[in-house]
């Protein structure tokens, strides 16, 4: 916009605003949601599909949105914040201390 480059500001809270008409570059919000980065000269029109190769130098900040190929191995570190579904498979390290109430679905063992 206006020759500017600009980047989603990375902090959870303001992050969230990046996609909505009042926050866009353009929005009277802009400033909350972004950070001007850069300045261009002519423009450059949108690819209209993705590169069909990964970037060689990863981002520093994580995606705003989920991957459509999540990863098989598991994160070295806990999620920021849990899931509403329990997992498909079993713990590693499984509880010691009964729940406090009783399993609809008995285990097979």
């Amino acid at each position: 916009y206006n020759n500017y480059v600009f980047e989603c500001k990375s902090d959870i809270h303001y992050s969230k605003f990046c996609k909505q008409a009042a926050y866009s570059p353009s929005g009277i919000y802009w400033s909350l949601a972004w950070n001007k980065i850069a300045w261009c000269e002519g423009t450059m029109a949108p690819t209209s599909t993705p590169s069909a190769e990964p970037s060689l130098t990863p981002s520093a900040a994580p995606s705003l949105e989920p991957s459509v190929s999540p990863s098989d191995e598991p994160s070295l570190k806990p999620s920021a914040s849990p899931s509403d579904e329990p997992s498909l498979k079993p713990s590693a390290e499984p509880s010691l201390k009964p729940s406090a109430e009783p399993s609809l679905e008995p285990s097979l063992k």
